[in-house]
């Protein structure tokens, strides 16, 4: 059985380890800020949500996964709300948005008139 916790805290290591790798290279090599604001959010919640997991997996008692499991909810929660927000501002606040985005410009159109009415 303590084989079978090692091999699975191994495996969501890797798996955490490789998402966050990944995220990094995406945060330092996409152009855009909504797309690095995206490699980003997904480093946080499913790479350190993994590695979280792998830890939980290996706790030496219920008490300490549980608290790492609480730990990676409330970042599956936190952590989209929070990049969608940051987004939303850019995206609103660029003065550059027709260059980079075309099919946004629409939809925050239709929300300006809504607000207004």
């Amino acid at each position: 059985m303590e084989a079978v916790r090692f091999a699975l805290t191994a495996v969501l290591l890797v798996m955490g380890l490789f998402c966050l790798g990944v995220s990094v290279l995406g945060v330092f090599r996409f152009r855009y800020a909504a797309t690095r604001m995206h490699a980003a959010a997904i480093g946080d919640t499913l790479g350190v949500g993994l590695c979280l997991l792998g830890l939980a997996v290996s706790a030496p008692d219920v008490f300490t996964a549980v608290k790492l499991i609480l730990i990676v909810a409330l970042m599956w929660v936190s952590g989209p709300v929070c990049s969608h927000l940051l987004c939303r501002l850019e995206i609103e606040t660029n003065e550059q948005r027709d260059k980079e985005m075309t099919v946004h410009t629409k939809t925050l159109n239709e929300e300006e008139k809504g607000e207004e009415a």
